[in-house]
Protein backbone atom coordinates (compact mmCIF):
# COMPACT_ATOMS: atom_id res chain seq x y z
CA UNK A 1 0.00 0.00 0.00
CA UNK A 2 2.83 2.55 0.94
CA UNK A 3 4.39 1.80 -2.42
CA UNK A 4 0.84 2.38 -4.24
CA UNK A 5 0.60 5.81 -2.66
CA UNK A 6 4.37 6.45 -3.26
CA UNK A 7 3.69 5.80 -7.18
CA UNK A 8 0.24 6.95 -7.15
CA UNK A 9 0.85 9.96 -9.46
CA UNK A 10 3.29 8.20 -12.14
CA UNK A 11 0.19 4.98 -12.52
CA UNK A 12 -2.13 8.22 -12.98
CA UNK A 13 0.06 9.05 -15.99
CA UNK A 14 0.33 6.07 -17.15
CA UNK A 15 -3.14 5.07 -17.08
CA UNK A 16 -5.04 7.99 -18.83
CA UNK A 17 -2.00 7.37 -21.56
CA UNK A 18 -2.97 4.09 -22.01
CA UNK A 19 -6.82 5.36 -21.92
CA UNK A 20 -5.67 7.89 -24.62
CA UNK A 21 -3.95 4.77 -26.58
CA UNK A 22 -7.10 3.01 -26.82
CA UNK A 23 -9.52 5.86 -27.85
CA UNK A 24 -6.67 6.37 -30.14
CA UNK A 25 -6.65 2.96 -31.88
CA UNK A 26 -10.51 2.75 -31.57
CA UNK A 27 -11.61 5.76 -33.50
CA UNK A 28 -8.54 5.42 -36.32
CA UNK A 29 -8.53 4.85 -39.59
CA UNK A 30 -7.28 1.40 -38.97
CA UNK A 31 -10.74 0.61 -37.53
CA UNK A 32 -12.65 1.29 -40.32
CA UNK A 33 -10.03 -0.59 -42.82
CA UNK A 34 -10.02 -3.47 -40.20
CA UNK A 35 -13.91 -4.03 -40.84
CA UNK A 36 -12.70 -3.98 -44.35
CA UNK A 37 -14.47 -0.36 -44.80
CA UNK A 38 -12.51 2.50 -46.36
CA UNK A 39 -12.63 6.42 -45.27
CA UNK A 40 -13.90 7.08 -48.82
CA UNK A 41 -16.24 4.78 -49.08
CA UNK A 42 -18.33 5.89 -45.70
CA UNK A 43 -17.83 9.73 -47.15
CA UNK A 44 -21.58 11.25 -48.65
CA UNK A 45 -21.48 10.85 -52.30
CA UNK A 46 -21.29 14.26 -53.96
CA UNK A 47 -24.49 14.62 -55.31
CA UNK A 48 -23.62 17.32 -57.76
CA UNK A 49 -20.95 14.92 -59.26
CA UNK A 50 -23.14 12.28 -59.40
CA UNK A 51 -25.58 14.96 -61.73
CA UNK A 52 -22.67 16.28 -63.35
CA UNK A 53 -22.22 12.71 -64.86
CA UNK A 54 -25.38 11.90 -65.85
CA UNK A 55 -25.68 15.34 -67.82
CA UNK A 56 -22.40 14.59 -69.82
CA UNK A 57 -24.02 11.35 -70.82
CA UNK A 58 -27.76 12.73 -71.60
CA UNK A 59 -29.02 12.02 -75.01
CA UNK A 60 -29.90 15.94 -77.04
CA UNK A 61 -31.09 16.62 -80.46
CA UNK A 62 -29.68 19.84 -82.20
CA UNK A 63 -30.97 20.81 -85.77
CA UNK A 64 -27.90 21.55 -88.16
CA UNK A 65 -29.37 24.03 -90.86
CA UNK A 66 -27.50 25.83 -93.90
CA UNK A 67 -25.08 25.25 -95.58
CA UNK A 68 -23.85 21.85 -94.34
CA UNK A 69 -24.57 18.42 -96.60
CA UNK A 70 -26.25 16.92 -94.68
CA UNK A 71 -28.49 19.49 -92.70
CA UNK A 72 -31.28 17.80 -90.30
CA UNK A 73 -31.72 16.74 -86.92
CA UNK A 74 -29.22 14.71 -85.35
CA UNK A 75 -28.66 13.30 -81.74
CA UNK A 76 -26.09 13.86 -79.42
CA UNK A 77 -24.40 13.67 -76.08
CA UNK A 78 -24.68 16.84 -73.99
CA UNK A 79 -21.16 18.74 -73.41
CA UNK A 80 -19.65 17.67 -77.69
CA UNK A 81 -18.73 20.19 -79.92
CA UNK A 82 -20.18 21.99 -82.50
CA UNK A 83 -17.49 20.77 -84.98
CA UNK A 84 -19.02 17.13 -83.91
CA UNK A 85 -22.11 17.86 -84.87
CA UNK A 86 -20.46 19.15 -88.47
CA UNK A 87 -18.51 16.40 -89.03
CA UNK A 88 -22.29 13.97 -88.49
CA UNK A 89 -23.58 16.41 -91.04
CA UNK A 90 -20.98 15.57 -93.68
CA UNK A 91 -19.38 19.18 -93.20
CA UNK A 92 -19.81 21.92 -94.62
CA UNK A 93 -20.88 22.80 -98.40
CA UNK A 94 -18.75 24.35 -100.82
CA UNK A 95 -20.04 27.51 -100.27
CA UNK A 96 -20.14 27.87 -96.47
CA UNK A 97 -18.80 30.59 -94.31
CA UNK A 98 -17.32 28.60 -92.08
CA UNK A 99 -15.89 31.38 -90.43
CA UNK A 100 -19.09 32.37 -89.10
CA UNK A 101 -19.55 29.10 -86.93
CA UNK A 102 -17.73 28.78 -83.27
CA UNK A 103 -16.34 25.47 -84.05
CA UNK A 104 -15.33 24.95 -79.71
CA UNK A 105 -18.92 25.92 -78.68
CA UNK A 106 -20.74 22.90 -76.90
CA UNK A 107 -23.66 21.32 -77.38
CA UNK A 108 -27.19 22.03 -75.90
CA UNK A 109 -30.27 20.71 -76.13
CA UNK A 110 -33.01 22.27 -78.82
CA UNK A 111 -29.72 24.28 -79.93
CA UNK A 112 -30.04 25.53 -83.27
CA UNK A 113 -26.46 25.52 -85.61
CA UNK A 114 -26.91 27.70 -88.88
CA UNK A 115 -23.90 27.70 -91.17
CA UNK A 116 -24.80 30.87 -93.75
CA UNK A 117 -23.23 30.94 -96.86
CA UNK A 118 -20.54 33.29 -98.23
CA UNK A 119 -21.53 36.88 -98.43
CA UNK A 120 -24.97 35.58 -96.85
CA UNK A 121 -26.51 38.98 -94.98
CA UNK A 122 -25.37 38.15 -91.18
CA UNK A 123 -28.57 39.93 -89.75
CA UNK A 124 -30.99 37.87 -92.28
CA UNK A 125 -29.74 34.84 -91.22
CA UNK A 126 -29.85 35.62 -87.52
CA UNK A 127 -33.53 36.46 -87.76
CA UNK A 128 -34.47 33.79 -89.74
CA UNK A 129 -32.22 31.15 -87.20
CA UNK A 130 -34.66 33.15 -84.05
CA UNK A 131 -37.46 31.97 -86.12
CA UNK A 132 -36.34 28.26 -87.17
CA UNK A 133 -35.64 27.67 -83.31
CA UNK A 134 -39.32 27.57 -82.80
CA UNK A 135 -40.83 24.29 -83.15
CA UNK A 136 -43.77 24.63 -86.06
CA UNK A 137 -46.30 22.12 -84.61
CA UNK A 138 -47.87 22.19 -88.32
CA UNK A 139 -45.01 20.77 -90.04
CA UNK A 140 -42.98 19.21 -86.88
CA UNK A 141 -42.05 15.04 -87.44
CA UNK A 142 -42.83 13.03 -83.93
CA UNK A 143 -38.84 13.56 -83.61
CA UNK A 144 -39.04 17.08 -83.64
CA UNK A 145 -42.47 17.22 -81.13
CA UNK A 146 -40.56 15.04 -78.50
CA UNK A 147 -38.09 17.66 -78.20
CA UNK A 148 -40.51 19.90 -76.25
CA UNK A 149 -40.62 19.53 -72.59
CA UNK A 150 -43.58 17.36 -71.45
CA UNK A 151 -43.91 15.95 -75.34
CA UNK A 152 -43.31 11.92 -75.29
CA UNK A 153 -44.35 10.05 -77.95
CA UNK A 154 -47.88 9.50 -76.99
CA UNK A 155 -48.53 13.06 -77.20
CA UNK A 156 -46.36 13.87 -79.95
CA UNK A 157 -48.25 11.16 -82.06
CA UNK A 158 -51.71 13.26 -80.30
CA UNK A 159 -50.88 16.58 -81.70
CA UNK A 160 -50.08 14.82 -85.18
CA UNK A 161 -53.69 13.31 -85.21
CA UNK A 162 -55.24 16.47 -84.58
CA UNK A 163 -53.84 18.26 -87.18
CA UNK A 164 -54.57 15.70 -89.52
CA UNK A 165 -58.35 16.13 -88.41
CA UNK A 166 -58.45 19.75 -88.15
CA UNK A 167 -56.42 20.82 -91.60
CA UNK A 168 -53.65 21.67 -89.18
CA UNK A 169 -53.66 24.21 -86.12
CA UNK A 170 -55.00 28.20 -86.50
CA UNK A 171 -53.24 29.25 -83.37
CA UNK A 172 -51.28 27.83 -80.61
CA UNK A 173 -53.87 27.72 -77.72
CA UNK A 174 -55.48 24.69 -80.03
CA UNK A 175 -52.94 22.95 -78.10
CA UNK A 176 -54.86 22.39 -75.02
CA UNK A 177 -57.48 20.87 -76.95
CA UNK A 178 -55.39 17.95 -77.44
CA UNK A 179 -56.07 15.01 -74.34
CA UNK A 180 -52.96 15.60 -71.44
CA UNK A 181 -51.82 19.54 -72.82
CA UNK A 182 -53.38 21.20 -69.74
CA UNK A 183 -52.46 24.92 -68.88
CA UNK A 184 -49.22 24.13 -67.51
CA UNK A 185 -47.98 22.17 -70.11
CA UNK A 186 -48.98 24.86 -72.54
CA UNK A 187 -47.61 27.63 -70.56
CA UNK A 188 -43.89 25.68 -71.05
CA UNK A 189 -44.46 25.24 -74.76
CA UNK A 190 -45.80 28.60 -75.36
CA UNK A 191 -42.91 30.50 -76.51
CA UNK A 192 -41.23 26.85 -78.16
CA UNK A 193 -43.62 26.78 -81.02
CA UNK A 194 -45.01 28.50 -84.03
CA UNK A 195 -47.88 28.01 -86.20
CA UNK A 196 -47.39 28.54 -89.77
Amino acid sequence: MKWFSEHKLVLSICGAFIILLAFHYFTSDKKTENLGVTVEELAVPNIEDKEEKEMETRDIFVDVKGAVNNPGMYEAKLGERVMDIIERANGFSGNADQGAVNLAERLKDEMIIYVPLEGEDQVKAAGEEEKDALVNINEASTTELITLPGIGEAKAAAIIDYREQNSGFKEKEELKEISGIGVKTFEKLMDLIRVD
